[in-house]
């Protein structure tokens, strides 16, 4: 082997040396921190089911709704179940309108929020300027009839319907989970 070829076969050598390294580093970054990103994921989660129900703690759980998994948090205030706060998806103008529902443990609307969505600029604030999700707070969890037990608001119908659709889907998440009846204010939850 000539001197060019030694020099490439170190070179070489030296990247794939750098390489593992640097692969080792990261790897164990990623070791140190996964539990504090995991954290900071679950207080910003908190932090997000707190705009829709007031509770000391949550509890992750989850249902069975057409053969899939769905995710949804059970509230405790002071060890008793406070409610549930689920999350679906529904289409407004456009799809992909993400909304999560606080529901009481009494039954009735704790509160609404749009956690994200891809709607037309300007449209959910419309819609939260307008009223509907203070509208939507204290009613009865049972399925809302638009333009009956809520009306949208002007000028930005669509996103108003998509959301009391998904405001819907929590309620039918909520009646599977509870057959639909108040819970007895039971001791549980973890602290998660």
């Amino acid at each position: 082997m000539n001197s060019n070829g030694k020099s490439v076969a170190a070179g070489s050598l030296i990247l794939a040396l750098i390489a593992g390294v640097v692969a080792a580093a990261l790897a164990g970054t990623n070791a140190l921190t996964k539990t504090v990103i995991a954290a900071r994921e679950e207080e910003a989660a908190n932090a997000a089911r707190l705009q829709v129900l007031d509770a000391d703690s949550f509890e992750t759980r989850t249902l069975t709704v057409d053969g899939e998994e769905v995710a949804y948090s059970v509230g405790f205030q002071g060890g008793a179940v406070a409610g549930y706060v689920f999350t679906a998806v529904s289409t407004g103008k456009s799809a992909g309108l993400t909304v999560m529902t606080g529901i009481r443990a009494d039954g009735s609307i704790a509160g609404v929020a749009v956690t994200s969505d891809n709607e037309t600029a300007g449209y959910v604030d419309k819609v939260r300027d307008g009223g509907l999700l203070d509208a939507l707070a204290g009613k009865e969890a049972r399925p809302l009839q638009f333009g009956v037990d809520v009306d949208g608001v002007s000028q930005a119908t669509k996103t108003s319907k998509g959301i009391v659709n998904a405001v819907n889907t929590a309620i039918a998440y909520y009646e599977q989970v509870t057959g639909g009846e108040s819970v007895p204010q039971t001791e549980g939850g973890s602290g998660a």
